[in-house]
């Protein structure tokens, strides 16, 4: 039996440019040419989500719901305008974040916006799209974050007795990248174990987060997040080579920042270069592009010395960022900088995000503050031994003085980079749908 009907319930998803969207993205375009009929199930989009300025994956379905569960007439090539890339980035909170980020520490992530579209799935009659869809389809598949696809998939599976996937790209229970107090994340837990059970097989994005979700069933398998080599290559073909003399060295860093994603040890070492006059703006320049608030808000009280070696900039489209990838000196990228709290170990030994996968092969030189002994760590030491991968900050100072920092080489692709590609994980991912299929007809 073969997982012909495919449905996937997403809340990020394109048009809107975020990298969240990016895995199932992939996912659909692969699973379509291979002979599968996708239908995306997911939210109406507004501005909060980003911006719409991504393309949707040819011969994917395409349905985005209201709260109601009624389907949104939907232009397939929509988009904003993107805010312009000079505008900087602002520090501090505003009174919304603020508010939003006290209730997310008394309750996690449960009041979570999505929750009436998971409900909608509860009522009496759906859209006459949708329950067609459902009925057709063979699997479902549902993505967290946010955690409300699990909801709908799991009332769907009731409702129609089709087989489900659920799809981690980061864990819902006990996750270091989540907000939330003791009492939130008790609250989280079983009912991430509950979802999780009722599922006929579980998908992680890393092996510890595979052990984590073990405990909660047992068929749970482990699918990279990957890099989709298409749109890479297209801008990889048109980008010509890296070309740093004469002009400072540019470090860029895409997309959000964590308390966990500040390079202490990096800054440490470019604050005790800087005081002794060995280095100096002139000389490299680290560029952030998406939410840098907090990076920004750490520089301004911790590294006031170091502001006029960064800049800060808005979200770029995806189809920019990659042009800013490929074309940067170097590329930096930190994780787990700061210890996880109890029960929250797996959660963050397992973090592979896009942005790695992209930055492997990218064939530009990663600047890496993270330990190699971690998993991340280890995947940028077995890509090439041209990144440069400590969490050690003396580490970080002879890196920063050397001519491997200071004239930076392309690095060749390599096999292990080639296996990570999106269109290799989507076909192991539809040969674990199918083995889904074939064991609910059993």
């Amino acid at each position: 039996m073969t997982a012909r009907n495919i449905v996937l319930i997403v809340h990020y998803f394109p048009p809107v440019n975020s990298s969240g969207a990016k895995r199932m993205e992939a996912m659909s375009k692969y699973f379509s040419r291979s002979g599968r009929n996708v239908t995306v199930l997911t939210t109406v989009k507004g501005e909060a989500d980003g911006e719409f300025t991504e393309m949707m994956p040819p011969g994917v379905t395409v349905l985005e719901l209201d709260w109601r569960g009624g389907v949104r007439p939907f232009e397939a090539n929509r988009h904003q305008v993107p805010k312009p890339a000079e505008q900087p980035v602002q520090s501090g909170r505003s009174l919304t974040r603020i508010a939003k980020d006290a209730v997310m520490h008394m309750f996690g992530q449960l009041p979570d916006p999505r929750l009436p579209f998971a409900m909608s799935f509860l009522k009496p009659r759906l859209a006459p799209e949708v329950e067609r869809a459902v009925r057709e389809a063979d699997v479902i598949v549902a993505t967290t974050p946010p955690w409300p696809p699990l909801l709908a998939a799991i009332a769907l599976k009731r409702r129609f007795h089709k087989p489900v996937v659920l799809d981690y790209r980061d864990q819902f229970s006990l996750c270091h990248e989540m907000p939330g107090g003791r009492f939130a994340k008790a609250l989280e837990l079983p009912i991430d174990r509950s979802l999780a059970a009722q599922a006929d097989a579980l998908v992680t994005i890393s092996e510890p987060m595979s052990a984590y979700y073990q405990n909660f069933h047992p068929d749970t398998h482990t699918i990279l997040n990957g890099y989709d080599p298409e749109p890479l290559e297209a801008v990889l073909s048109r980008i010509e080579p890296v070309d740093s003399r004469d002009r400072p060295l540019i470090i860029r860093y895409m997309g959000l920042v964590s308390e966990g994603r500040i390079p202490r040890a990096l800054l440490g070492a470019l604050s005790r270069l800087k005081a002794t006059a060995r280095v100096d703006p002139s000389m490299m320049q680290f560029e952030y592009y998406g939410e840098g608030r907090v990076m920004l808000n750490y520089l301004q009280e911790h590294h006031p010395d170091l502001s006029e070696f960064f800049k800060f900039l808005p979200r770029v489209s995806y189809s920019k960022s990659l042009e800013l990838v490929v074309t940067s000196d170097h590329l930096l990228f930190c994780e787990n900088s700061i210890p996880p709290k109890t029960g929250e170990i797996a959660s963050a030994s397992g973090i592979l995000t896009t942005k790695l996968f992209e930055y492997l092969a990218s064939g530009r030189p990663i600047l890496a503050d993270i330990g190699p002994q971690t998993l991340a760590g280890s995947f940028a030491v077995r890509a090439s031994d041209q990144h440069f991968v400590s969490d050690d900050t003396n580490a970080f100072e002879d890196y920063l003085l050397s001519d491997s920092f200071r004239k930076p080489q392309a690095v060749a692709r390599s096999d292990f980079v080639d296996s990570l590609s999106r269109a290799a994980q989507a076909q192991t991912y539809l040969a674990l749908l199918d083995g889904v299929v074939a064991k609910s007809k059993a």
